[in-house]
């Protein structure tokens, strides 16, 4: 049975939404819509592999590697946009297929002088587990999840007891929460936002541009909401939300340090579920910490004691490009400092 493999653009979108239908409960995070909010980064781009009826879908933003002065080539890399990525499978796809679709991969990348690959896998999908063999799997955090399947009351005694407390406080205090789908308070949303990454020490990759959140409202238009809380006629807690059928996810967002006792943001989060199980989404990824002992990740776990794995792969195609661009062979080595090391 002939194999045959395809790239689209972000341009081809009906396609490439097409492709992804093949695939069971794909994230919004794998769409076009969401790939061109980062055009300024590099090109998305959607890999297909056919085979028969089976197909392996990889979407990825392949970037210009700026090289230094003296190497005339000029090469390439890829790595999955923000948020999670991977390859996605059809249904009762089988190892040699995911195996001959890696090797086709692959093959792909040494002709189009693509150095490094970089991949965010999805946490409740799994789709780490068929590539353990073909990259550098790694564990690098846990995400908490809801599922939205479960009855309201199921969800609420799931809250630790804390949680529950400060939902309750908040609605005493007179905070209440606003969901909409449109950027009307987009600059609280802004004002609010960078003070939170200022106060986390957050790094520079998460000071989105203006640009990234236009491109964002274009791309992903009726796939996003604004929460916000408000109190005394102000907005004190905010999150933008990106969502399909399956899942929903907090996006990004913040809260005014001067109003943390009225414990806006719990009952945001409260409210944000009712409103996803009325839409009839299955999951709600609230997300991680920057490690799996730290406030922001304790704080999202009182929601729900439902947590899974999140895993990244690394691979490079090209070892001696990156041992000429990075000066060091042994910088080149996929384990825990910073990948592709040249974009340290």
């Amino acid at each position: 049975m002939m194999a045959k493999y395809r790239t689209l653009s972000a341009k081809e979108s009906a396609a490439w939404l097409a492709f992804l239908e093949k695939t069971p409960a794909p994230d919004i995070y794998f769409t076009p819509g969401y790939a061109q909010t980062f055009s300024r980064e590099g090109d998305a781009r959607l890999f297909v592999y056919e085979k028969g009826t089976q197909v392996v879908v990889y979407p990825y933003i392949l970037r210009r590697v700026h090289s230094p002065p003296g190497i005339g080539q000029t090469y390439y890399d890829i790595t999955s946009p923000y948020g999670y990525g991977g390859p996605l499978y059809s249904r009762a796809v089988d190892v040699n297929i995911i195996n001959d679709f890696y090797a086709c991969f692959k093959q792909y990348c040494r002709e189009n002088k693509i150095i490094t690959e970089f991949i965010r896998f999805h946490p409740l999908l799994q789709n780490h587990v068929p590539m353990c063999d073909l990259v550098d799997v790694q564990r690098n955090s846990t995400v908490v999840f809801i599922d939205l399947s479960k009855k309201p009351d199921e969800i609420w005694s799931g809250y630790q007891r804390s949680n529950r407390k400060n939902v309750k406080k908040a609605l005493r205090e007179g905070v209440s929460v606003t969901i909409e789908s449109s950027p009307r308070h987009f600059a609280e949303f802004m004002n609010i936002y960078r003070q939170t990454m200022d106060r986390n020490q957050a790094d520079r990759f998460y000071y989105f541009s203006l640009d990234f959140f236009n491109r964002l409202h274009q791309g992903m238009q009726n796939r996003y909401v604004y929460a916000q809380a408000w109190l005394h006629g102000k907005i004190v807690s905010t999150e933008l939300l990106i969502y399909n059928q399956h899942y929903v996810h907090s996006f990004l967002g913040g809260t005014l340090a001067e109003y943390f006792p009225y414990r806006p943001n719990n009952l945001l989060k409260h409210e944000v579920i009712k409103w996803a199980r009325k839409q009839g989404i299955r999951y709600f990824i609230l997300g991680g910490g920057r490690s799996d002992d730290d406030g922001i990740f304790k704080y999202k776990s009182t929601f729900s004691g439902d947590i899974a794995g999140y895993f990244i792969g690394k691979k490079i195609h090209n070892r001696e490009a990156v041992a000429e661009i990075t000066g060091a062979l042994s910088q080149a080595d996929t384990g825990v400092d910073f990948f592709p090391p040249y974009r340290r």
